[in-house]
């Protein structure tokens, strides 16, 4: 089943335009945490059947998807951004990106509105976010009495990138070792 972004594309939380320089985000939940991607960057949402591995994979690489023909790298963007529930995900729910001509999957639990936020309303880095996290992240704003992280797409496909060359070289992997087979 897929769905087009433009079926998320009007929200019921919608903010009343106040002058500022207003952006949009589609909200994805990640075991309890709801982040923001930027709405220019999705595609489209869909279920992924069937993943094939990666050998030599980041950890954060789900592994090979087909989606509508092309393949796409899925990742486990809990895994990512370090969101640890202590329970092992099982997310089959894939949020279609593109970043330099390469398609991506991001495995979220579930989708949310697309909300728009002011850039009056944006944050500097909370103090108590952790380090790796905070570098995946272009924005905070205030939502709803809280905080909405905005996730930097390209630092995050650099971080995974840079992990799967340094495994490479190692000939270690989240998936398997090398020579090893599954």
């Amino acid at each position: 089943m897929t769905f087009d972004l433009a079926d998320f594309s009007y929200s019921r939380h919608r903010p009343h335009a106040r002058g500022g320089v207003a952006v949009s985000h589609f909200t994805v939940r990640i075991k309890s945490q709801i982040v923001g991607l930027p709405v220019h960057r999705v595609k489209t949402v869909f279920y992924i059947d069937r993943l094939t591995p990666v050998p030599l994979a980041p950890p954060e690489v789900a592994g090979l998807a087909n989606l509508r023909g092309r393949i796409v790298t899925a990742l486990h963007l809990d895994k990512c951004l370090r969101i640890d529930s202590g329970e092992p995900s099982s997310a089959l729910l894939a949020v279609g990106i593109t970043h330099n001509g390469d398609d991506y999957a991001l495995l979220v639990d579930d989708t949310g509105d697309v909300i728009v936020s002011e850039e009056q309303d944006r944050v500097a880095c909370p103090a108590h976010l952790d380090p790796h996290l905070a570098e995946l992240m272009a924005a905070f704003y205030r939502h709803e009495g809280g905080f909405l992280s905005i996730v930097d797409v390209a630092a995050l496909i650099k971080r995974v990138s840079q992990q799967g060359e340094s495994a490479y070289r190692t000939g270690e992997s989240g998936n398997f070792k090398q020579g090893e087979r599954q």
